[in-house]
């Protein structure tokens, strides 16, 4: 299943040029240039602060109700191009289904924003599926690299008890090794890592140190029927503290999770993306996913991400959902400082344009700030802009 990232996402530019010129007459997302859908983006890729608030008010949204991401009070929640007559000749809007993507940066500096995610998750969660009334939900979360680079405080000490980072990747060769007994205090001998513990995309199983989490019937996201479902996630969704030498690359966990290869059959996350179903996606990082000294970011920039996203949901930028908790130093009222850096002990974030500007391409979309002391506010706003989605929804549109 291993590809390089220069062929992946060269086959989902493919794809998404295809769609863009097929699929509607008018771009979804429109261009870097104009920003298209999300409001105002500038040409340099800086956002336009003053159509930007931090306190997780979707991107884009302007004064005169412009064409920015849909408010937490919009009225307005019909799909581009709809009419209430249109709904209601044959066919039904609204959805009976979400598929929950979290994108979680695993870096050493983000273990308070881990933790602030699982703190406001179960909000969250509860709240889309009483708004919609649902039972019918995928959850699944992705770190942001492929789990490959071990750290440099592994250390394995006498009786063969070793510790090592990334888990569940780095102890397949501590193990490996045959000198070893245990890892992060896990038993060797019982030790089963699946090879997509190191892809892009997949799926996590594992805790921190690399426990299984005990997802149920193995696959690699969860049900509504998943047994202490709160407290599963909290075990996959705190993707561990290291760093690695080619950076993170959020965008392109985030394509290659909802891809044919990881969905297709055989792959790692069979199943998880459904045609019939609202996509929300939801990435947490404190830095921007940009190049920066030896490290790459993902391929390609915002106008690519929102194409290759759009792409994966056959077209239909308004089957999408969009939240971004980001360092926002750089926005009108941002709660991080202007020039702040990622910190190891507090909620911390430099500022990320290239990851405002593709939030800002989606009508319902929206940023939060990474360094706010509760991320309860941003979750309600997500809420609101699920619900509006799901309400302008048609299967095949």
């Amino acid at each position: 299943m291993t590809r390089t990232t220069k062929t992946v996402i060269g086959s989902w530019l493919v794809c998404a040029s295809a769609l863009a010129a097929c699929v509607d007459n008018e771009p979804q997302g429109g261009t870097e240039s104009d920003g298209g859908g999300g409001g105002s983006v500038q040409p340099s890729g800086a956002v336009d602060t003053d159509a930007l608030d931090s306190s997780a008010v979707p991107p884009g949204d302007t004064e005169d109700g412009g064409s920015g991401a849909a408010s937490a009070g919009s009225g307005d929640t019909s799909a581009p191009g709809t009419t209430g007559e249109d709904m209601t000749a044959g066919v039904e809007a609204g959805c009976s289904k979400v598929d929950l993507l979290f994108v979680v940066d695993s870096g050493s500096t983000m273990k308070a924003e881990q933790q602030g995610l699982v703190a406001a998750f179960p909000g969250f969660y509860d709240s889309v599926k009483a708004t919609l009334g649902m039972q019918d939900t995928h959850v699944m979360v992705v770190g942001t690299d492929d789990a490959k680079a071990l750290s440099v405080t592994s250390q394995c000490l006498g009786g063969g008890k070793c510790f090592c980072g990334p888990a569940p990747t780095c102890c397949t060769e501590v193990c490996g090794g045959g000198n070893a007994s245990s890892c992060n205090s896990n038993d060797c001998a019982t030790l089963q890592v699946s090879e997509c513990a190191s892809q892009f995309g997949a799926g996590r199983e594992h805790d921190t140190q690399g426990a299984y989490c005990n997802i149920a019937e193995g696959r690699r996201y969860l049900l509504d029927s998943q047994p202490d479902l709160h407290a599963t996630f909290g075990c996959v969704a705190e993707t561990g503290l290291y760093d690695s030498p080619a950076g993170k690359q959020p965008m392109f966990a985030a394509i290659e999770a909802v891809g044919p290869t990881m969905n297709g059959a055989g792959g790692c996350d069979e199943g998880f993306l459904r045609s019939d179903a609202l996509l929300v996606v939801v990435f947490v990082s404190d830095k921007d996913d940009a190049p920066n000294g030896n490290a790459t970011g993902s391929p390609g920039g915002p106008q690519e991400w929102y194409d290759a996203l759009v792409a994966a949901k056959g077209g239909n930028a308004e089957s999408l959902v969009v939240l971004g908790l980001v360092g926002d130093g750089n926005m009108t009222g941002g709660t991080c400082a202007p020039n702040m850096n990622p910190d190891k002990d507090t909620l911390a974030g430099s500022p990320a344009p290239r990851l405002q500007e593709f939030v800002a391409k989606f009508s319902h979309g929206a940023v939060g700030s990474i360094c706010a002391a509760d991320y309860t506010s941003f979750f309600t706003n997500g809420v609101n802009l699920v619900q509006q989605a799901c309400e302008g929804f048609i299967v095949g549109q």
